[in-house]
C-alpha cells in the first residue's frame, strides 16, 4: 500500500487479525444459519479493525468456495467512510461506494460478488412531513411515525456485513432496517466498546450480532505494543476553575426550590455547570494552565493536543484563549534579556484550530468564521503531520492545538496526538473512544495522557463498569492510570540501576547519585569505581538498557513534583554515563531514546560540568588527546590507561580494513601489554602513549626490499592464506615479487575514471590478478586465487589514496 510519507509498503497482518480473520471464515463455512455465520469481533481502538476487515474480504476473494460473496462494508460517518474507503482499496478490485438510499436497493439488489460500501443512514425510512392544517390541529410539526418498513433489498445468503464501529448505531431503527434489507446475510459487528450491561438490555452488541468470535481487548494492544497505555490527570481544583465556590454558591440558589433529589437530578444533567463552560473568564484560565502543561509535558518531545469543549462557542473561546496565551509567552521570551532564538522560533511557530461542524443556514458569525479558517489552514491534515519550520509551504504544521466539541472525538487516528484536555461531560463508550485517540504509536511517544478539567473520574468508572461483567474492570483501569501510578515503575527503574553498581561492590553508588556524599573526593572516587564496572561490555550493556527505561519513566512524570526527588539520580546517572563513553570510546552510549524533557535535563547538567554531550569523544589521532585524558583522568593511572587502551582498539577498529596486517598486529600489542602490566597501572599508561605514536604512525616503511604497498598486501594474504601468518622461507621472495607485480598492476588501472563505480572495469582486473597467481608457482595461491583475487580487491579499494601516492613514487621503502 502507499503511505503518506510516500514510499509503498507491504501490510502483514498482526496475530489477532489473523486470527479474527481466520475465525470469520470458519464461520461462514460452516455455519448452517444467520446467526451461526455471524457475531461480534471486539478489538480496542487502534488495533486495526480496518485492516481487519480487508484482510477477511481478501480472504473470501481467495477462497474459492467463498469468492461468490457480496462483500458490504458500513460505517456511520463520512470521515470513517473516507479513511475506510482509503484502506478498502486494499482489497483489489474497484470498491463501489453507495450514494443514495434508491442507489442502495437498486445497486445491492443484485447477485454480483461485488464490493460495496455505504453509510448506514442510507438505511433510513422518510418520514413525510405534517401537511401545516394537520399539524396546526395536532399542536406540533413531528411527523407521525410511518407504518412503512425499510423492506428486503436482497433475500442472498451470500452476502456479509462487516459493520464498523457497530455498537453505536446497530441497536436503532437503522440497525433493525438493515436487518430487514438483508434477511439471510451474515452479519459481522467491529467495535472497541461493545454494549454489555444489563442497563442495555435488547441493544447488546452480541445479542444483535451474536456471540464474540474474537476479543483483543485494551491491556492485550497495551501489553503487545500495539497501543499505549494512557495516563489520566486530573486538574479539576479551584486553580483550575474560575470561582469554582462562586458558581456552586450561585447554582445552589438558583434550585433553592428544589428537593436533594431534583438538585442532584439537575447537577447530573448539567454537570453542575450551566453556563460556566463557556465562561470566558473560567475558559481563560483553564487555557493558561493547557499551554502550561503542554509546553512542559508535550511539545519538548514534539506532539501535539486536542481540546475537547462543552460547546461550539466554548471552542471558538478556547481558540482565542489559547492563541492569546501562546502570542504572551513568545512576547516575554523575546523581552527576555538572555533570550534563547532557537526556542523562540518553535514557540512563535505553534498555532489552534477549531474543527466543528455547521449549524446550516442560521449559523453563526463566529462558527462560520471558524470553519473557514480550520478549511484554509487544511487543519485536521496539518495537526496529523510533525512539526516542519524548515519548509515556508508548511508553517500550518505548527497546529499544536486541535480544538473540537462533537467532531473528531472517535475513529479520529493522529499518532502524533499525546494528550487531550478534556472541558466537557462525556460518558460511557464515547468517553473511552475519546480517550483512545491519544493511545496510538510512534517513535518517541511512550504514553498517551488525558488531562481532565471536569471531573470525568465517577463518569470514567461507570464507563470501565460496562466491561465488568467478565472481571475486566481492573484490566482496564491498568490500561488507564492516574499520571502517579507510574511512580512505583520510576522508582522500581531507579532501584535496578542502584543494584546493578551495588552487586559489582560499588557500595556508595546511591550516596553518589542522590548527593549525600561528604566531599568531591568521594563523588569522584564512587564514578571511578562505577565508570571501571563498565569496562564489561556486558555490564555496560545493561546499564545502558536499565538507564534508558529509568529515564523513559521520568521523561513520562516530569514536569509533575512528584519526579523532584529523581531529577538529581538522573544527573548523576547521565554523567557517568558520560564519562563511560569517553573512555571507552563506546558511541552507542546515548541519550537519544530519552525523552527531550530528560535529555535536556541531563545535558543541561553536563555542560554546566564542562561536558558537552553534543561534542564527540576525542579520538586518539586529535592534538588535544593528550590534555583530555589527563583532564578526564584526573589523575586516576587506571583511569588513565584504561581511555588510552580503548582508544588505540577503536583507531584499531576503525582502521582496520585500510591495513589489516598492521592494526591486527598493534591489537596484539595491546593484549600483550595489558598482561605484563596488569598491576602497574602507571607503567602501562606510559607504554600504551609510546603504542599511540606507533599508531598515529601508521605503516611507515616496507619490509626489506619490497616497498610499503606491496608489504601491505604481502602481510594481509599472508594472514589470509597461511594458518599463522608465516610464508614458508622457500616461497617468500615468488611471493614479494608477486605482490610488487599485482601493487604495480593495479596503480596503473584504479586511477582510471570512476573505475569503483565501473563494474566492467573491476572485472578485468580481478581477471589480471587471477591469471598471474595462476602463474606463480606457489601452490597455496593457485588453489585459493579466488578468495585471494576478491581480497586483494577489497583492499585495493580500501586503499586507493594510498595506491596513487604510491605510484607517484611516495611511501616507498
Amino acid at each position: 500500500m502507499d503511505t503518506d510519507a510516500g514510499p509503498r509498503i507491504k501490510v502483514v497482518c498482526r496475530y489477532q487479525q489473523f486470527r479474527a480473520t481466520n475465525k470469520i471464515i470458519e464461520k461462514l463455512r460452516k455455519g448452517q444459519s444467520t446467526a451461526e455465520r455471524s457475531g461480534v469481533v471486539w478489538h480496542t481502538q487502534g488495533s486495526g479493525k480496518s485492516l481487519t476487515m480487508v484482510f477477511v474480504a481478501r480472504m473470501l476473494r481467495a477462497s474459492s468456495d467463498l469468492s461468490d460473496y457480496k462483500i458490504l462494508l458500513i460505517n456511520d460517518r463520512v470521515d470513517l467512510e473516507d479513511q475506510l474507503g482509503e484502506t478498502a482499496k486494499l482489497i483489489g478490485g474497484r470498491v463501489r461506494t453507495i450514494e443514495s438510499a434508491n442507489a442502495l436497493r437498486g445497486e445491492l439488489s443484485t447477485d454480483a460478488s461485488d464490493i460495496n460500501m455505504v453509510m448506514v443512514h442510507k438505511f433510513q425510512v422518510r418520514q413525510e412531513a405534517l401537511p401545516v392544517s394537520v399539524a396546526e390541529a395536532l399542536g406540533t410539526y413531528k411527523a407521525i411515525p410511518t407504518a412503512e418498513t425499510f423492506g428486503v433489498v436482497n433475500p442472498s445468503s451470500r452476502i456479509i456485513l462487516m459493520i464498523d464501529e457497530a455498537h453505536r448505531t446497530q441497536g436503532s431503527d437503522l440497525g433493525d432496517n438493515i436487518f430487514e434489507a438483508f434477511p439471510n446475510a451474515a452479519r459481522i459487528a467491529f467495535t472497541g466498546t461493545p454494549l454489555k450491561t444489563e442497563r442495555h438490555g435488547d441493544k447488546k452488541t452480541h445479542k444483535r450480532f451474536g456471540a464474540y468470535i474474537d476479543e483483543y481487548k485494551l491491556m492485550d494492544a497495551v501489553d503487545d505494543g500495539a497501543t499505549l497505555q494512557i495516563l489520566y490527570e486530573g486538574r479539576t481544583a479551584d486553580s483550575a476553575l474560575y470561582d469554582k465556590g462562586g458558581f456552586e454558591e450561585a447554582f445552589e440558589n438558583l434550585f433553592q426550590d428544589r428537593t436533594d433529589e431534583e438538585l442532584l437530578a439537575i447537577k447530573k444533567k448539567y454537570g453542575a455547570t450551566g453556563d460556566i463552560f463557556e465562561a470566558e473568564k473560567r475558559i481563560e484560565a483553564i487555557a493558561a494552565d493547557m499551554v502550561e502543561h503542554y509546553l512542559s509535558n508535550i511539545f519538548p518531545n514534539g506532539f501535539k493536543a486536542q481540546v475537547v469543549c462543552h460547546s461550539k462557542l466554548a471552542a471558538v473561546r478556547y481558540k482565542a484563549a489559547i492563541d492569546a496565551q501562546l502570542k504572551a509567552r513568545v512576547e516575554a521570551l523575546r523581552a527576555s534579556p538572555d533570550v534563547n532564538s532557537e526556542e523562540l522560533r518553535k514557540l512563535a511557530f505553534l498555532k489552534s484550530a477549531v474543527i466543528i461542524s455547521g449549524d446550516g443556514t442560521n449559523e453563526a458569525a463566529y462558527i462560520t468564521q471558524a470553519r473557514k479558517e480550520a478549511r484554509e489552514m487544511n487543519a485536521v491534515d496539518n495537526f496529523c503531520r510533525s512539526f516542519d519550520m524548515e519548509d515556508l509551504d508548511k508553517a500550518n504544521t505548527g497546529i499544536a492545538f486541535l480544538i473540537v466539541c462533537d467532531m473528531l472525538l472517535t475513529g479520529f487516528d493522529a499518532p502524533i496526538e499525546q494528550v487531550m484536555y478534556i472541558d466537557k461531560k462525556i460518558t460511557e463508550h464515547t468517553l473511552l473512544q475519546a480517550i483512545a485517540r491519544t493511545n496510538r504509536v510512534k517513535k518517541g511517544k511512550s504514553r498517551g495522557f488525558i488531562v481532565d478539567y471536569v471531573g470525568l473520574t465517577e463518569s470514567l468508572t461507570d464507563a470501565l463498569k460496562v466491561y465488568s461483567e467478565s472481571g475486566e474492570l481492573d484490566e482496564l483501569h491498568n490500561g488507564l492510570k492516574n499520571i502517579t501510578s507510574e511512580m512505583p515503575v520510576l522508582d522500581e527503574r531507579y532501584r535496578r540501576l542502584v543494584q546493578l553498581f551495588q552487586a559489582h561492590k560499588v557500595a556508595d553508588i546511591e550516596a553518589f547519585v542522590t548527593g549525600e556524599l561528604p566531599s568531591v573526593e568521594d563523588d569522584s572516587a564512587v564514578v571511578s569505581k562505577a565508570v571501571s564496572v563498565l569496562k564489561d561490555e556486558r555490564v555496560r550493556a545493561d546499564f545502558d538498557v536499565y538507564l534508558k527505561k529509568f529515564l523513559t519513566s521520568l521523561d513520562v512524570i516530569l514536569p509533575n513534583p512528584a519526579a523532584h526527588g529523581y531529577r538529581v539520580p538522573a544527573k548523576r546517572f547521565g554523567y557517568i554515563l558520560a564519562v563511560a563513553k569517553e573512555r571507552y570510546k563506546d558511541s552507542s552510549l546515548n541519550l537519544r531514546d530519552a525523552g527531550e524533557k530528560v535529555r535536556t535535563l541531563i545535558n543541561d547538567h553536563l555542560i554546566s560540568l564542562g561536558i558537552n554531550p553534543k561534542v564527540a569523544p576525542v579520538e586518539l589521532l586529535d592534538a588535544d588527546f593528550i590534555n583530555k585524558l589527563h583532564q578526564n583522568a584526573g589523575g586516576d593511572d587506571e583511569a588513565k590507561a584504561s581511555e588510552m587502551e580503548h582508544a588505540i582498539r577503536k583507531h584499531c577498529t576503525v582502521h582496520h580494513d585500510e591495513d589489516p596486517a598492521f592494526y591486527k598486529s598493534l591489537s596484539e600489542k595491546v593484549e600483550n601489554l595489558i598482561t605484563a602490566h596488569r598491576d602497574n597501572w602507571g607503567r602501562l599508561a606510559e607504554e600504551l602513549e609510546k603504542l599511540r605514536d606507533v599508531a598515529i604512525k601508521g605503516r611507515e616503511k616496507g619490509e626489506e626490499g619490497m616497498s610499503r604497498e606491496a608489504t601491505t598486501f604481502f602481510e594481509h594474504i599472508a594472514n589470509e592464506i597461511y594458518p599463522d601468518g608465516e610464508v614458508p622461507s622457500a616461497d617468500r621472495d615468488a611471493m614479494k615479487a608477486l605482490m610488487e607485480a599485482l601493487v604495480d598492476t593495479m596503480q596503473q588501472t584504479i586511477g582510471s575514471l570512476d573505475f569503483w563505480n565501473n563494474a566492467n572495469k573491476q572485472r578485468q582486473l580481478r581477471s589480471e590478478i587471477k591469471r598471474a597467481l595462476m602463474l606463480c608457482k606457489i601452490d597455496a595461491l593457485k588453489e585459493k586465487r579466488e578468495r585471494i583475487a576478491v581480497e586483494v580487491m577489497n583492499l585495493a579499494k580500501n586503499r586507493h589514496t594510498e595506491l596513487l601516492r604510491g605510484a607517484e613514487g611516495e611511501g616507498e621503502t
